[in-house]
């Protein structure tokens, strides 16, 4: 997967929205589309010093990529990190005592929407509690979490105390703006089976290609305009995936279910199930009853 490649190998319904809000607009509206948080001077304030990272000291001075740089960083691969509004990431590395390294990417995206759907890109661990929004480690190698507008990684490249990884990363939140809500369409995901951190926020269709291909020719007519989420229901014997979809009108959303279903035949996943309401989308792919199939769809559009 991308998401590996790049970062070290690592991978309910709406109640709380009013009623006449789900009809006109679905389940798409919330804080996590917001305006960008205030910023804040990535190029020293987020990285500690020597000595707040006992044991650990700077390698070398802060390293910032935008758009024109990116592709230095990450092998070729920018496109995946720009389909989430990618505006710049700055890298330090730290060295400790025992020959060990650390390095801290902390990425800032345009909204925390795109922030908290890089860092479903990216999880592939257990919760890391109290560190920042949502935080996953694996512990000794990795630690992820976002928060307002940032998606932060902490990696090491031999394994290290998983405490070390800690303090750095407690460290970043401390000094990163605060807040940030999950995206509204989230909670439109029915919990009853929902694979605990299987789902994937994202906007464009190169976001999903590495667990849900699609042909590859944006049949779905994603874009920066949509939100999307794909989410595992199941387990490993018998694992399914539900596709959500908001686009800007109901228009398109139904010319989104009708490609689908033309190409059911010829994509290289098996699509059981497709439907719309007002402006969401919802399809289920892999080996299900196409009745509970239908039925889960409809518990996630209603």
């Amino acid at each position: 997967m991308w998401r590996d490649e790049i970062l070290l190998n690592p991978k309910l319904g709406c109640c709380w929205a009013l009623i006449l809000v789900l009809v006109l607009t679905g389940c798409g509206a919330g804080e996590g589309a917001a305006a960008p948080t205030a910023g804040v001077d990535l190029a020293s304030d987020p990285f500690p010093t020597a000595g707040d990272a006992p044991g650990w000291a700077p390698d070398g001075s802060v390293r910032t990529f935008d758009e024109e740089t990116l592709f230095d960083l990450v092998n070729g691969q920018a496109e995946a990190f720009f389909a989430y509004g990618f505006e710049r990431v700055v890298v330090r590395r730290y060295d400790g005592a025992n020959e060990g390294a650390i390095q801290i990417e902390v990425w800032q995206l345009a909204t925390p929407a795109d922030a908290y759907g890089l860092f479903t890109a990216n999880t592939a661990g257990a919760p890391a509690e109290g560190i920042g929004n949502d935080g996953d480690a694996d512990p000794g190698r990795r630690l992820t979490f976002w928060q307002s507008r940032y998606f932060v990684n902490v990696r090491a490249f031999q394994e290290t105390d998983n405490a070390d990884l800690e303090t750095f990363a407690r460290f970043i939140s401390s000094a990163l703006p605060g807040g940030g809500e999950r995206p509204a369409l989230m909670g439109c995901l029915p919990t009853d089976g929902l694979v605990e951190r299987g789902a994937l926020f994202f906007h464009e269709e190169i976001s999903i290609q590495n667990d849900l291909w699609l042909g590859g020719e944006n049949l779905l007519g994603l874009g920066p305009e949509t939100d999307g989420v794909l989410a595992r229901y199941g387990n490993e014997e018998a694992l399914v995936r539900l596709l959500l979809i908001e686009y800007p009108d109901a228009e398109s959303a139904s010319a989104a279910r009708t490609a689908l279903q033309d190409s059911s035949s010829t994509i290289d996943s098996h699509l059981v199930t497709a439907d719309t309401n007002v402006n969401l989308l919802a399809a289920i792919f892999g080996l299900m009853d196409k009745e509970a199939a239908r039925a889960l769809v409809e518990e996630a559009l209603k």
